[in-house]
């Protein structure tokens, strides 16, 4: 008896991490707090900012409109290669994909972002559908949406309002000033003392 609890520890070990309770994932008020923040900027503003900060980190933007405040995009990452024995040699990689949505909100905009790792396998069959597995890593949307808040900045700074120099208050002309009466000196009107 006490060989066979020895021989179950080392199993229970190997089984311990197929046991563990997988983090469950955000949802509903939880999920929307990591994915959204407001901006003091007006929705074309945020629009733009969010545009470029996905083309600065190597997103390619699949589309993406103002009026509706969609923005999609993917970005490139490498395959590997795979090779199953029903198959036989294919691709496999891993691309994060990202899904924006900005509306107007009061007098500035919110902008909610979501992003997604797609995995898709090619074979000599073709495509297999994808899987996607959700970020919910605070730190990412966190990172982003300092991005986006210092595109923002920027965009405010260039295209915001310019506030002209208070100009200096300019006199009025100054009529020119009549000669003054010129009296002739002359060497009687100088008297020396005498």
């Amino acid at each position: 008896m006490r060989y066979l609890t020895w021989a179950l520890i080392p199993a229970l070990a190997c089984a311990a991490p197929a046991l563990a309770k997988k983090e469950v994932a955000p949802t509903g008020l939880a999920l929307q707090q990591i994915q959204t923040k407001n901006f003091e900027a007006p929705k074309e503003v945020a629009f733009s900012a969010v545009m470029s900060v996905l083309q600065d980190a190597g997103y390619r933007i699949g589309s993406a409109d103002k009026d509706t405040g969609l923005i999609t995009g993917t970005a490139s990452t490498k395959s590997k290669m795979t090779y199953s024995l029903w198959t036989g040699f294919g691709k496999s990689k891993k691309s994060p994909v990202v899904s924006a949505f900005i509306e107007p909100m009061g007098a500035g905009s919110r902008v909610r972002l979501n992003f997604v790792m797609a995995k898709v396998k090619s074979t000599l069959y073709g495509s297999q559908p994808q899987d996607e597995e959700p970020i919910y890593d605070p730190a990412t949307y966190q990172d982003a949406f300092e991005k986006i808040n210092q595109a923002i900045f920027i965009r405010l700074g260039v295209d915001g309002p310019a506030t002209a120099p208070a100009a200096a208050p300019v006199a009025a002309p100054v009529a020119a000033a009549a000669p003054s009466a010129v009296v002739p000196v002359s060497a009687a009107s100088v008297a020396s003392p005498k």
